[in-house]
C-alpha cells in the first residue's frame, strides 16, 4: 500500500444527507429521506424522515419530520408524526410535539412538550379549572 493510494469511498445510502462537522448551511431544506446534522444548520427541515442531530450538531429552525433524534441543539420547534428521542446531551430550546417522546435523563427541553395519538391533532384546551372551597381542581372531561 502506497502513501497516496485511492481510497475507496462508499456512498451513503440512497436518501441520506449528511451535514458535516466542517459545514454550515444557511437555508431550508426540503427531504423526504433521513437526514443527519453534525454540523451547524440556519433554516427549517420540512417533511423529512428521519432527522438525526449529532453531539455537535445545531439547528436554528423548525424540524418536521416523521422521527427526530436529538443528541446535539435545536432552537426551534419539533413536530414529529411518530416520535421524538431526546438523548442526554440534547438540548432543546423550543416547543416539541409527537405521539411519543423519550426523554433521557440529562436531555433538556426548554418549551412545551406535546405528547398526544395520532387521532387527537385537532385544538389543544387548556383544562378548565372548577374552583371548590379554596382548592382549584382540574374539571374531569366529560
Amino acid at each position: 500500500m502506497t502513501l497516496f493510494a485511492r481510497r475507496s469511498f462508499l456512498p451513503a445510502p440512497p436518501g441520506y444527507s449528511v451535514v458535516d462537522t466542517q459545514l454550515f448551511i444557511c437555508g431550508d431544506v426540503t427531504t423526504e429521506g433521513a437526514l443527519r446534522i453534525d454540523g451547524r444548520m440556519e433554516g427549517n427541515v420540512r417533511r423529512a424522515d428521519t432527522v438525526v442531530v449529532g453531539i455537535g450538531g445545531v439547528i436554528v429552525g423548525d424540524v418536521e419530520a416523521r422521527e427526530v433524534i436529538v443528541a446535539g441543539m435545536i432552537h426551534g420547534s419539533i413536530i414529529a408524526d411518530a416520535r421524538i428521542e431526546v438523548q442526554s446531551s440534547a438540548r432543546i430550546y423550543g416547543d416539541v410535539r409527537a405521539p411519543t417522546l423519550a426523554l433521557h435523563e440529562g436531555g433538556i427541553v426548554h418549551g412545551h412538550l406535546c405528547v398526544e395519538a395520532e387521532g387527537d391533532r385537532g385544538e389543544v384546551r387548556a383544562p378548565q379549572l372548577e374552583l371548590s372551597g379554596r382548592r382549584a381542581m382540574p374539571a374531569l372531561p366529560g
